[in-house]
């Protein structure tokens, strides 16, 4: 869940962005500045450091992103700093993604499968649930051990279950209305 400061944070970036037309740059930065920051405890132990002033982060942050991200993403991650809000960062690039997903008319969902998916497989999955929801779909694809055979598509509120386990359960529903 993400709070609502995160999320006001991500909607006052993304109407600056939006109105400065830089909206997908900044979503593109965000994406890679996520990545690093999650990648990087020494990072996330600086930024998140109560014993580090504000200004501090704030001088750190200008060294190291003046000039390689948009002026509004640096302004928003200067007033987290300052408002000592750069925790609520991971969200906020979440948010942000949601935002623009919204934009965009995309939505994003997961597939768990027993086995790994082929490409055309997988192109397959994306233009049915792209049919079904009427947006454009961007699906991650895991391999959950836990399924003994087919797979879970989970996007938006809804859920495709063509499991083993889903129609081993339909077939023993059914087995069991009509021996009753």
């Amino acid at each position: 869940m993400i709070s609502e400061i995160s999320q006001r944070y991500a909607r006052a970036l993304h109407e600056v962005a939006q109105a400065k037309g830089s909206a997908d740059r900044v979503f593109g930065e965000l994406r890679v500045l996520a990545d690093v920051y999650d990648q990087n405890k020494d990072i996330q132990d600086f930024l998140l450091s109560p014993l580090i002033n504000p200004e501090q982060k704030i001088k750190a942050l200008e060294g190291a992103l003046r000039a390689k991200v948009s002026d509004e993403l640096l302004s928003t991650l200067k007033v987290m700093a300052e408002k000592n809000r750069l925790s609520q960062f991971a969200e906020v690039s979440k948010a942000f993604e949601a935002i623009s997903d919204e934009a965009h008319g995309v939505t994003r969902g997961v597939v768990r499968s027993a086995t790994p998916v082929s490409a055309d497989e997988q192109k397959r999955i994306e233009e049915t649930v792209t049919k079904v929801t009427k947006k454009k779909v961007i699906l991650t694809y895991e391999v959950d051990p836990t399924l003994l055979g087919g797979m879970v598509t989970q996007v938006g509120g809804w859920t495709f279950d063509d499991s083993l386990k889903s129609h081993l359960t339909k077939l023993s529903d059914e087995l069991n209305r009509r021996a009753n």
